[in-house]
């Protein structure tokens, strides 16, 4: 797993671009709530996660961002 502390600004803004967060603030908050992940690649998503209920975002730079429940 990749410390969100540690996504880049592109990368921040990447999320922003393709998903329902329009700030750091709430794509953390998110994070601290156990809603969402980041992964350094596909290959590194933790079993089980994933699922029907699970939406991925892979970010240009292969890092995986898991929206846990939809």
């Amino acid at each position: 797993m990749t410390d969100i502390n540690n996504l880049t600004q592109a990368e921040i803004q990447e999320i922003i671009d393709n998903s329902n967060h329009t700030s750091y603030e709430s794509i953390k908050e998110f994070h601290d709530d156990s809603l969402l992940e980041v992964f350094p690649s596909t290959d590194d998503v933790w079993q089980g996660y994933g699922d029907d209920d699970d939406e991925k975002l892979t970010l240009s730079t292969g890092k995986v961002v898991l929206f846990i429940g939809g």
